[in-house]
């Protein structure tokens, strides 16, 4: 994996966390058309962060669809500058914290956990051979991790999706991994009326992750904050007491979840962790 750390900032370690702050990665915390308008946004976050999250007892993480080194890489490529506590990566088949002290920090009991799912490459292989049988052909994205293997799929006619994608689910499940099939990001350079399709293993998600951080750390409901911009957040969005769309979100996420942040991007999520959080600061 490159280096999340070296020359960046971490966020301070939070002795007593009273919020938790997960954030979909991808055109929700990181805007990648890279305007000067949503860099100085999110700089305005970072400087919250590194500035409040103490006296908050603030702890804030990504939570990512791909692997955590397309992640690593997309850091680097738009000059982030500060790493936070965590980074649920894979729809959250990998969970890392990080600190300054210890860098990068697997946790031990979620990878026990993800691990009895039995995921491998081997019934990736198996899934795909049952789905050529069927008629069905994916297309490899140059995107694999440990626990992700990714594809997608180009419908060849109206209402196609619906089917397929009831196949996918079908044929995962008797393989014994989950798939997340969800429309591509025309924003990510990705070609529009196609889906990604992402193979990882059984049973975990955006929501998941978020439930078991939520344990670890002893935080309710009603302390925690999601943020999203498609339907693969939708899950997570739910799960949480204050969960929104950045006003940028995808027509599907909006016809799915109603509450938006007020404002896009970055800027979406700091304007909400200001008016929700600073408030009641203890």
């Amino acid at each position: 994996m490159p280096p999340l750390g070296d020359r960046r900032m971490y966020l301070p370690r939070i002795a007593a966390p009273r919020w938790v702050v997960f954030a979909d990665f991808d055109e929700t915390y990181l805007a990648h058309d890279g305007s000067p308008e949503r860099r100085r946004d999110r700089r305005s976050l970072e400087q919250l962060l590194l500035e409040e999250a103490s006296a908050l007892g603030l702890v804030f993480g990504w939570v990512a669809d791909g692997p955590i080194d397309v992640v690593a890489a997309t850091v680097g490529t738009h000059g982030l500058r500060v790493v936070p506590h965590f980074i649920a990566s894979s729809w959250g088949a990998e969970l890392d914290f990080f600190t300054r002290e210890e860098g990068r920090r697997p946790v031990a009991e979620w990878d026990a956990r993800v691990a009895q799912s039995g995921f491998s490459r081997a019934r990736v292989a198996a899934a795909l051979d049952d789905l050529l049988r069927r008629g069905v052909h994916l297309i490899r994205r140059e995107q694999a991790g440990r626990r992700i293997d990714s594809y997608m799929f180009q419908p060849s006619g109206r209402g196609r999706h619906l089917e397929i994608a009831s196949i996918l689910h079908k044929v995962a499940e008797r393989h014994g991994i989950g798939v997340h099939v969800y429309p591509c990001h025309p924003a990510l350079g990705e070609p529009e009326g196609a889906y990604d399709v992402d193979f990882v293993p059984r049973g975990v998600g955006k929501r998941q992750v978020a439930d078991f951080v939520l344990d670890r750390l002893g935080i309710p409901r009603s302390r925690a904050l999601g943020f999203g911009d498609d339907v693969g957040d939708v899950d997570m969005l739910s799960t949480v007491e204050h969960g929104y769309l950045v006003d940028n979100a995808t027509d599907d996420a909006r016809r799915r979840f109603s509450r938006t942040a007020g404002a896009s991007y970055a800027r979406g999520i700091l304007d909400v962790i200001e008016r929700r959080i600073e408030r009641v600061r203890l």
